[in-house]
Parts: structure tokens; sequence; C-alpha cells
């Protein structure tokens, strides 16, 4: 009877110990360091970004003193710099690029250059470089291109 009564106990324990476990769909973000995670993923698409800065402009000094590249490399972006419409011609015209990152005033002439390029990268303007509205930019454009390039691929 005892080893009857030690058992029921026992067993009594182990239910109440494992329901702190047991808990419905959305109480598990109510648990202390279970919350959900706000971040970027990890896992977000990766783009290849061409970034174009006339050496001369204050653009290319901002790209510098910001260390676009080295943010854009931390979130999984691939990054090439040109410094000439010549070398972005050049570049661009192999459509390997997702989005090329240019000042606003050039972004006209960045355009122009990349109407004859089949599967031309998004254009995206920056003059204020904060880093999350920029990274946020390029993921807009990202989608962007990937949505325009099923649309031509589908017709």
């Amino acid at each position: 009877m005892r080893i009857r009564r030690t058992f029921g106990v026992l067993a009594v324990l182990v239910a109440v110990g494992l329901t702190g476990d047991l808990i419905a769909c959305g109480d598990k973000f109510l648990v202390a360091g279970r919350g959900t995670r706000y971040q970027r993923p990890k896992t977000a698409r990766a783009a290849s970004i061409l970034i174009y800065a006339d050496p001369t402009s204050a653009v290319a000094a901002t790209l510098k003193k910001e260390k676009v590249e080295s943010v854009l490399k931390l979130e999984g972006h691939r990054a090439t710099r040109v410094q000439s419409l010549e070398e972005l011609s050049a570049v661009a015209s192999s459509g390997r690029y997702d989005v090329i990152l240019t000042a606003t005033s050039d972004s006209a002439n960045v355009q122009r250059l990349l109407q004859t390029t089949r599967d031309a990268a998004t254009v995206v303007a920056v003059d204020d470089l904060k880093n999350r509205s920029l990274l946020q930019a390029i993921d807009t454009a990202v989608l962007q291109r990937d949505q325009n390039l099923k649309k031509t691929h589908s017709s």
C-alpha cells in the first residue's frame, strides 16, 4: 500500500512538473526569454549590390564615412563599388546585380544607362544614409526586382 501511495504522489508530481511546457499556442510568447525576435533574419535574400559614387561627390565621402560596405556585408549582401559611368556600364551590363546604389543627382543618368539592359538592376537613390532605412530600401528594391523578373519570365 505504501508503494502505491508513493508511486501515486510521484506520478502527480511528474504530471505537475511537465505542465510548464504544455502551454497553448500563443502562450509561449508570454514566457520569459521566449519572446519574438524582430531583427532582420539572416535568411533574408542576399542581394548583389553595385555602388556607384563619383569620387568627388559628397555621397562618396558619406559612403566611406558611414562604412556602408561593411554594414551591407554584415547583413549578408555582396557589394561592389564603381567610380565612373564607364565602369558602371561595363559591370551592370552583365545582369548580375540586383540593386544599384547611387546619389539622387546621378540616378537619372544611371536609369538611362540601364534602359538597354535586359535584366536591369533596380536603382536606389541615396542621400540620407541611415543604416536601417538603407537596408529597408534595399530589401524593398530586391523584392520589386524579383517580382519584375517573375513577370517577364512568365510572359
